[in-house]
């Protein structure tokens, strides 16, 4: 009786503890996305890299964040013009995030799953 009890109050505990962990993880990965979206933008003054942010939302349901220039030429360097070859700084950090971010979700359902 004591395996199903403790089964019980695991179960009643994982959404909690799973909502906190991915809550975790989107913010880590977004914190990243961010960290190297500065590091690979082009600098001219700094505005536009200081521009870099991230903004998070938590809900009853998910978690999300959301990281990017807010300077409003950074269109310009980030896609290219006809006098400014393109770099896809934010395209790049998101790119070496991305894998990261869905190994570490399948671990976490994995582990939830796993006990």
């Amino acid at each position: 009786m004591d395996d199903l009890d403790r089964l019980a109050r695991d179960m009643d505990q994982a959404p909690d503890n799973l909502a906190d962990r991915a809550d975790a993880l989107v913010r880590a990965s977004t914190l990243q996305t961010e960290a190297l979206g500065k590091a690979g933008a082009n600098v001219r003054t700094g505005f536009m890299r200081a521009s870099i942010t991230s903004e998070f939302e938590r809900t009853a349901d998910r978690s999300a964040g959301e990281t990017g220039p807010t300077a409003w030429y950074s269109h310009f360097p980030h896609d290219g013009t006809s006098r400014i070859a393109p770099n896809p700084f934010m395209y790049r950090a998101a790119d070496v995030v991305e894998p990261q971010f869905y190994a570490a979700a399948e671990a976490l359902g994995a582990a939830v799953l796993d006990g």
